[in-house]
């Protein structure tokens, strides 16, 4: 009786690539395998009606600096990363901002809250990842969810919030969110430009003239 033997694919090689360090815990993919996706072991929490598959870490290039940088979904074990990378924001720009920013990702996203979900941006660093990015949703009521993007001052021209945002908003479908919403002071022209670009509509908030309200229905 003939055997055969079925070769075993691996998305992610063991051996350290030149300019991409690799972790055990996290599985840095090589430059070989840079933008391939792969489900992980461990299913991450997903919305009811998503794949029940882990998104795998995509890496993307920033062809103005030359600098990589990687997207993958939020989980509760980056909450130290996240912490220091909202100390690096600018407070006093929008601090309201900032509390809608922290209160979706300290409040739902890293919690227990399955209804929820964020994605970071990170770069490789010698000292392990650094985030320099985030893009998140938490509901509201019904089909209506807020959502915040925020991204490093030293990746603000390497298109990682609209990264950050397109991915946001494709798994925002396949969950079931009918509208996105956010706002923001009035000043802050590159965000609404970007959200502007992707197709939210911008108007006067209703209960304070300098900020704008930002919102999105998802088809």
């Amino acid at each position: 009786m003939a055997t055969s033997t079925m070769r075993r694919m691996q998305a992610f090689s063991s051996v350290t690539s030149r300019g991409v360090r690799r972790q055990v815990a996290v599985q840095y993919a090589t430059l070989g395998h840079m933008h391939r996706a792969a489900a992980a072991p461990v299913p991450a929490r997903f919305p009811p009606g998503m794949s029940n598959n882990w998104l795998a870490r995509r890496w993307y290039y920033a062809s103005r600096s030359g600098r990589s940088y990687s997207v993958r979904q939020i989980s509760a074990g980056d909450r130290r990363l996240l912490a220091e990378f909202a100390l690096t924001l600018d407070v006093a720009r929008d601090p309201d901002a900032l509390r809608v920013l922290t209160a979706i990702l300290f409040n739902h996203v890293i919690t227990s809250d399955s209804q929820a979900l964020g994605f970071a941006a990170l770069e490789a660093t010698g000292a392990g990842d650094r985030v320099i990015g985030v893009a998140a949703y938490a509901p509201i009521y019904g089909d209506r969810a807020d959502c915040t993007v925020a991204v490093a001052n030293t990746y603000r021209e390497e298109q990682v919030g609209r990264t950050l945002l397109s991915t946001l908003l494709r798994q925002a479908r396949r969950a079931g969110v009918r509208k996105l919403q956010s706002e923001m002071f009035w000043s802050n022209r590159p965000a609404q430009m970007l959200a502007r670009s992707i197709g939210f509509s911008i108007q006067v908030a209703p209960r304070d003239r300098t900020r704008r309200l930002l919102t999105l229905e998802l088809k």
